[in-house]
């Protein structure tokens, strides 16, 4: 069977940004998250299936992420949005920082399809967990929570200090959120060249998918800003990056 390219990425980045377990698997669990590994790379998608459900049982965050991945897509299992949530809800609990964002989600909208109603107290639990462990784009889901006063008490200021720590770890749609904020003197001072600073920021660090928000961006605020004042923001766009981004 085909190894699907997607997963595979998911994969690497599961290892390279991997969160610690709320409780260490037990050895068995990391044997077969291993195993599972291996197995998925050669193409035996049901050894790999076998594998990471015995590690997902074991407290392997990872594995039931993957778990539930699978499940998303339909990959080497019947696709199935219970079981992919089941296995997600089980890694965003061991402490999978990806998993905790896409189970937020689903208790911050609802989800027919689960028999799931809308808990904002549940979504901003989830969110702190990946936020907790400096995972951006949960930091950046949790500051909307405060921003909106969804399952918390409405904060302007908890929610920009989230959006921020999100943006310094160059995440796109923070520093775009922030650029939004910053026109709109929402909560702070208006500010053109501040504001159009976190765009040329976003526009560094943002990937294919985001840099079409960048683009749609600097069509809406590109007749706002007067003569001089792009080339101001790069400057500090450039200042901030060197005082907060960490390569």
């Amino acid at each position: 069977m085909k190894v699907s390219s997607a997963l595979s990425l998911i994969i690497a980045l599961c290892m390279w940004f991997a969160s610690p377990a709320l409780a260490a698997p037990t050895s068995e669990a990391n044997s077969a998250f291993e195993t599972g590994i291996e197995a998925y790379r050669t193409g035996d998608i049901a050894t790999a299936i076998t594998s990471w459900t015995k590690a997902s049982d074991g407290g392997h965050p990872m594995a039931a992420f993957l778990m539930g991945r699978l499940y998303e897509v339909g990959n080497g299992v019947e696709k199935s949005p219970q079981q992919a949530f089941h296995f997600y809800e089980m890694a965003a609990d061991e402490g999978n920082v990806q998993a905790a964002v896409k189970v937020g989600f689903v208790y911050r909208d609802g989800n027919k399809a689960l028999d799931i109603k809308k808990d904002y107290g549940k979504a901003l639990s989830y969110f702190e967990k990946g936020a907790l462990q400096f995972w951006p784009e949960s930091q950046y889901y949790l500051a909307d929570m405060y921003r909106r006063g969804l399952g918390v008490e409405p904060s302007r200021t908890e929610g920009l200090r989230w959006l921020i720590l999100a943006a310094k770890k160059r995440y796109a749609p923070a520093h775009l959120e922030l650029a939004r904020i910053y026109f709109a003197g929402e909560g702070v001072l208006q500010d053109r060249v501040t504001g159009w600073s976190f765009i040329d920021i976003a526009s560094r660090y943002a990937d294919a998918d985001e840099g079409k928000l960048v683009n749609a961006a600097i069509d809406k605020y590109r007749k706002r800003m007067k003569p001089g004042e792009m080339e101001q923001a790069k400057l500090v766009a450039d200042e901030w990056i060197a005082e907060f981004v960490k390569e």
